[in-house]
């Protein structure tokens, strides 16, 4: 050996340092893989960035990271499926609410929408209504039909979440123009406890809730192997808490890598004039919807 270290020009001491360390970063690799797998298990599509940024894992940089995981087959491939599920309807009986507004709370803008899930050769929808100030998922159903009950499961699990008894029409619910959202029944329950109901003219309108919708379904479900309706149904519940309570949101980046449920608690120490606006996009070319809308509010 020390023919050897002298014709490559390098100390014995040396050499055994640079074993050591590689031995070393084999040993760390194995422990940060491990726990890849372990978040995986909880958010099977959390990309490697948002990963290193919302648990920091010691003596790694971010790029030292996620090479290491792309090298080792951990990179995120998408998922594209479509599938009809919005019917809408024509009326003009809600109109666009949010036109001109500002948010500073949670509790003043709700919106909602339906996406799908196939297994095998059935197709199951899944409606989630998210609180747009906070991200948070506050209500959720799954099942085999669209009808307006899916809708009242989803919003009596708000109602129920929330407790507050009457919002006094403080409180917006958006949604786009699907069938389900004017059923008496349904409308019936938003006025009881005082929400308003309005409802997007253009797709770009709704977009806060189709985002999650598209996050839920194609970064958890997808890549979870789910064979039953009741499967299904227990993996959505899984992936409803892991995004409210684990996942980051980048809507609350300047606060920190906080998941809605943790930017929820961090609001009540913030006061309202300190807070973010928030202003939802809206097509303000039509003048006379948004003169309607006006004096929707002022009523």
């Amino acid at each position: 050996m020390r023919n050897i270290y002298s014709y490559c020009g390098i100390r014995k001491q040396s050499h055994y340092a640079a074993v050591q360390k590689q031995v070393d970063i084999l040993s760390k690799e194995s422990l940060y893989i491990g726990f890849i797998e372990e978040v995986r298990i909880m958010h099977p599509g959390m990309g490697l960035r948002t990963m290193y940024e919302r648990y920091e894992p010691e003596q790694i940089g971010r790029d030292a990271f996620i090479n290491m995981g792309l090298r080792h087959g951990y990179r995120l491939n998408p998922s594209h499926r479509t599938v009809r599920t919005t019917f809408s309807v024509k009326s003009n009986r809600y109109k666009n609410l949010l036109i001109d507004k500002e948010f500073t709370d949670v509790n003043q803008i709700w919106t909602s929408d339906i996406t799908y899930y196939k297994i095998g050769e059935d197709t199951y929808y899944i409606l989630l209504i998210m609180d747009v100030y906070s991200r948070r998922i506050v209500g959720y159903s799954v099942g085999d039909n669209m009808r307006a009950e899916q809708n009242i499961n989803a919003l009596q699990m708000a109602l129920d979440l929330r407790k507050i008894e009457n919002y006094k029409y403080k409180l917006i619910h958006h949604s786009d123009k699907g069938g389900q959202y004017i059923s008496n029944d349904y409308t019936d329950l938003m006025g009881e406890n005082g929400i308003l109901i309005s409802m997007c003219n253009i797709v770009y309108e709704n977009a806060h809730i189709e985002r999650v919708n598209g996050t839920i379904k194609n970064q958890y479900l997808h890549r979870w192997d789910i064979t039953s309706f009741m499967q299904l149904q227990k993996k959505l519940e899984n992936a409803v808490w892991a995004y409210n309570y684990d996942r980051p949101h980048k809507a609350h980046d300047k606060f920190g890598k906080l998941s809605p449920v943790e930017f929820e608690e961090l609001l009540k120490e913030i006061k309202v004039e300190d807070r973010q606006k928030l202003i939802i996009y809206t097509d303000k070319q039509n003048d006379y919807i948004k003169s309607n809308n006006q004096l929707e509010l002022d009523l």
